[in-house]
Formats: structure tokens, C-alpha cells, sequence
């Protein structure tokens, strides 16, 4: 597996763009939000923060994750945030490590799918397409 992997908007209002996680990162998928209408929590580096249920289903996600080979990968990159009115304010989490990619749902108004197929917590590889909201999102080795 490459040392990052890319997700594509190859449909939806950001279509074209492109985003990398780096080995031993994972970033939050998010919607944009209209500053005039609503207010977010923020980090202190300026991502989502997570609220309650959500910080400890990732928590739980690393736990479960976590072997002899699998230490020390919990470093959060830069917000993936889509001009998508159906996404979630943080929808979904992309994670990468040596064997490769995962997607999981933060409890999402919409749901996450991978090839047109609901998914709580899913390996991607190469060639998926993964759709959150309108948006669908092209798994590509970095």
C-alpha cells in the first residue's frame, strides 16, 4: 500500500478536487457551513471538534484497531470539508495506516456508503467509490 492514499470528488459540487491522508493520519469528512446561519465547535487547530458519542466512536475505532504492529497512528490532518448540503457537520472519518484505508460513519444524518452499499466502518482500497451525501468520493492509491 502507498505511503497516502486520495479521495477524488468525481460527483458533486466539489467535483475535481483532491485531498491525501498520509500513513498514520486520519482526517473528519465535514459539510461547509454558512457562517451566517450556525455555529461550529471548533479545535484549536481550527478542525470539527467531536461531540461526545462521536470522539469515543473513534476512540473505540483506534482501540479496536490497535495491535503489536499498530501503535502510535492517531494524528488528525486537516478537515476534508465539503460544499455539500447533505453532508454532516462531521460525517465520516478516513483513516490511513500500513495496511491500508478505512472509512467510518460518525453517526451521520445521511449515511456513508462504499459501492453503493451502507457502511459503519469499512476497508477501502483503490478503485472504491465512496459516497457521502451527494458527493461521491474516488478512492486512488497516493
Amino acid at each position: 500500500m502507498a505511503r497516502f492514499v486520495d479521495l477524488v470528488a468525481i460527483e458533486g459540487p466539489d467535483k475535481g478536487m483532491r485531498w491525501s491522508v498520509e500513513e498514520g493520519a486520519y482526517r473528519v469528512i465535514a459539510r461547509a457551513e454558512d457562517e451566517r446561519i450556525s455555529t461550529i465547535q471548533m479545535t484549536p487547530d481550527g478542525d470539527r471538534a467531536l461531540d461526545k458519542e462521536q470522539a469515543q466512536l473513534v476512540d473505540s475505532w483506534f482501540q479496536g484497531r490497535v495491535t503489536q504492529t499498530r501503535r502510535g497512528f492517531k494524528k488528525r490532518g486537516p478537515d476534508i470539508i465539503l460544499q455539500d448540503g447533505s453532508v454532516s457537520r462531521t460525517h465520516a472519518l478516513v483513516f490511513v495506516d500500513k495496511d491500508g484505508a478505512s472509512i467510518v460513519d460518525l453517526m451521520s444524518t445521511n449515511g456513508t456508503k462504499v459501492n453503493d452499499q451502507p457502511v459503519r466502518d469499512v476497508d477501502v482500497r483503490p478503485g472504491d467509490v465512496v459516497w457521502v451525501g451527494k458527493s461521491k468520493l474516488a478512492v486512488e492509491e497516493g
